[in-house]
């Protein structure tokens, strides 16, 4: 018995927008889908019984563990980006923000050891789109994969953040390049810059104060932004398109035990004129992190991603490709808790096909 791949990956997309979280769940979703709903993922139709006959959990698996990674992400991101409605008014709004960010599912590592998969992701700070994955092979590191990812992306006239391994200058000539610009982070280990962030005369410089509490803590944050240049007489920053470095502190206290914590973080930016501000900077910086919350843990957590067996082929990675697109695709539809999100398209087979855009 013969079935498209394309129906395979239609009908695997629509189980997983509706909540499925293995390719056992994924077969029975498949199993009890109606006929109008089979019709309209392309399923094969069987004449000797005048029905369709969906593929079982063997054969969405199969094709799952051979599919072509890249083109699998390099779809699922175009049609993403298509139906993104974030603003994109940069005339009126701050540029807008990509965040680059990897993570390693644990339930990739065999229980005898070894290395999992490592997948690194592009996605937007305002709707969480995700515009691009790459699998960053055993043996490398994301560094080397953060120019292939972004070659597929749009960058012009937007802001790339990016953990602080990635801070270096090659990335930053490649944003200058495709008329990104960049806010970096920079951490001890990488010790000539960061010595150098440090002997900037901070004490002198204003500070940008926020403060708010939830989650039972309370949350009071320092922005100091210094610009670049020789005519300022600070010492000599030799890094690409740099215009300002900054120096982000947060002061932290536990509403119940009332422990307090303290950290700080150096940075670089080619950002300039109005939107080179404090506020702004400390934006970009603290969106950066709110992503995990939006994608990663999702996938984690409402997904299981973390406690999958899935490790034959590119399962793994395909799994985490329909998981983006469940994700982003109920985010641009304006759903904030994805779990209720998932639970409320689960009780009608339909809801998935639309959000997909596919006719029924």
């Amino acid at each position: 018995m013969r079935h498209s791949i394309g129906s395979i990956l239609a009908l695997a997309a629509a189980a997983v927008v509706a909540g499925t979280q293995s390719f056992t769940a994924i077969g029975e979703w498949a199993a009890d889908a109606p006929q109008p709903i089979l019709a309209a993922l392309g399923t094969r139709f069987d004449p000797r019984h005048n029905r369709y006959a969906p593929p079982d959990e063997a054969t969405v698996r199969r094709v799952a563990t051979q599919v072509d990674g890249d083109i699998l992400d390099d779809l699922i991101s175009t049609w993403l980006t298509e139906h993104d409605t974030g603003d994109t008014d940069l005339a009126e709004t701050a540029p807008a923000a990509i965040a680059v960010d990897g993570t390693s599912p644990r339930g990739t590592f065999a229980r005898t050891g070894g290395t999992g998969v490592h997948l690194l992701a592009a996605i937007t700070y305002d709707t969480a789109t995700v515009l691009g994955q790459r699998q960053v092979p055993a043996g490398s590191s994301e560094i080397t994969w953060f120019q292939p990812l972004l070659d597929t992306i749009d960058l012009t006239g937007r802001v790339v953040t990016a953990d602080a391994p990635h801070t270096t200058a090659d990335h930053a000539r490649y944003l200058h390049q495709r008329g990104a610009d960049y806010v970096f982070t920079v951490k001890e280990n990488q010790h000539r810059l960061h010595g150098l962030l440090d002997t900037l005369p901070w004490h002198e410089i204003p500070a940008h104060i926020t403060s708010g509490s939830g989650h039972g803590r309370s949350e009071r944050r320092t922005v100091q932004l210094a610009p670049l240049g020789e005519f300022l007489g600070y010492p000599t920053i030799d890094f690409p398109h740099a215009s300002h470095a900054f120096l982000i502190e947060c002061y932290t206290t536990h509403h119940a035990s009332r422990k307090r914590s303290a950290h700080a973080a150096f940075g670089l930016t080619s950002l300039t004129g109005r939107y080179a501000h404090p506020a702004q900077i400390g934006g970009y910086v603290r969106g950066h992190w709110h992503i995990e919350n939006k994608l990663h843990w999702i996938r984690d957590v409402t997904y299981n991603e973390d406690r999958s067996r899935a490790r034959t082929g590119t399962a793994p990675r395909a799994m985490a490709s329909l998981s983006n697109l469940a994700t982003s695709a109920h985010r641009q539809a304006e759903h904030t808790n994805i779990a209720k999100a998932l639970r409320h398209t689960a009780r009608d087979a339909t809801r998935a096909l639309t959000l997909l855009g596919i006719p029924v």
